[in-house]
């Protein structure tokens, strides 16, 4: 008898713990054309669209006015997307499911307490 292993992936939002009731916690918003965003990556606004958050800037490390927390997979590789849902305020999301940049190497606890402060200014705490 053959044993099969089946890896079941991410389901759509599981990165949260808990948010406010209704939709309090989310907002609407536009995914950046040349972006894909999977569930659970920090974004900030730059011109008023979504973009995934890279921990610094020119400036050095910032909060980068960082958004939220995208919610689902959205591909906007060949257009701007609009109608991205992400979580925006008043939730609790687990830590290891949230990808909080994109810096490696030096600089990258910095970027992450960064990342992680601005969050928690949205009061999204990650647990």
């Amino acid at each position: 008898m053959t044993t099969v292993v089946k890896t079941e992936p991410q389901h759509r939002g599981e990165f949260l713990v808990s948010e406010a009731n209704g939709s309090l916690s989310r907002e609407v918003g536009t995914l950046s054309s040349g972006n894909v965003a999977k569930d659970g990556r920090v974004v900030k606004l730059v011109a008023g669209e979504l973009v995934p958050a890279t921990g610094s800037n020119a400036s050095g490390v910032s909060d980068e006015a960082i958004a939220g927390i995208i919610y689902g997979d959205h591909d906007a590789t060949a257009a701007d997307l609009k109608g991205v849902v992400y979580i925006a305020r008043l939730a609790e999301a687990k830590a290891s499911a949230v990808v909080l940049h994109g810096v490696t190497g030096g600089g990258a606890a910095a970027a992450t307490k960064a990342v992680t402060d601005a969050l928690a200014k949205l009061n999204i705490v990650l647990r």
